[in-house]
């Protein structure tokens, strides 16, 4: 017997990303960002060392240019790239700044910046790394790290050399 009646889908929340996206569309569209793109693959455009000094902040097309004008524009060509500098850093952004230009438009597979305009100032603060969590040691564990130290008789040695074991053995998980 055929079941003639439809299939319900599971419907669950939609993926964190589109909320991000349809939340921060018009603040990047004032910016002059389609989208976050050149945002988020920073570091994979100009390099990780040069990422760590800079970030995006503006992309300017000249007027009749913008992708939002009304035409039907593909690739909005000659835009400038507004890019936030820490202070030491500017000199060698300006004088790499062709090859910063070439690596972007190589991105992209066309002519879409055709220069920077660095502007010095602080670089919004890095997200912290999460720090690790340990779980704690069975008792048979911690019985078998204490015979291993046991030999050692320097007492500071042996407080330290737990420690380190505890964390050591706290990051692998338990046997099944």
């Amino acid at each position: 017997m055929i079941d003639t009646l439809p299939r319900r889908r599971k419907k669950g929340p939609p993926p964190m990303s589109a909320r991000l996206s349809m939340a921060t569309r018009e603040v990047l569209k004032r910016q002059g960002f389609a989208d976050m793109h050149i945002l988020r693959h920073w570091p994979e455009i100009v390099g990780r060392s040069l990422a760590e000094l800079s970030a995006p902040e503006k992309l300017a097309f000249p007027r009749g240019r913008a992708p939002s004008d009304g035409r039907k524009r593909a690739r909005p060509e000659g835009a400038t790239l507004t890019v936030r500098i820490d202070g030491a850093a500017a000199l060698e952004f300006q004088h790499l700044e062709p090859q910063i230009i070439q690596r972007i438009n190589n991105y992209y597979g066309y002519g879409a910046v055709q220069r920077l305009k660095l502007v010095q100032g602080p670089l919004p603060m890095a997200p912290r790394k999460r720090r690790k969590s340990f779980r704690g040691l069975t008792a048979e564990e911690e019985q078998g790290l204490n015979a291993e130290v046991k030999a050692v008789e320097n007492q500071q040695l042996r407080e330290s050399l737990l420690n380190l074991g505890r964390l050591v053995m706290g990051t692998i998980k338990p046997r099944a």
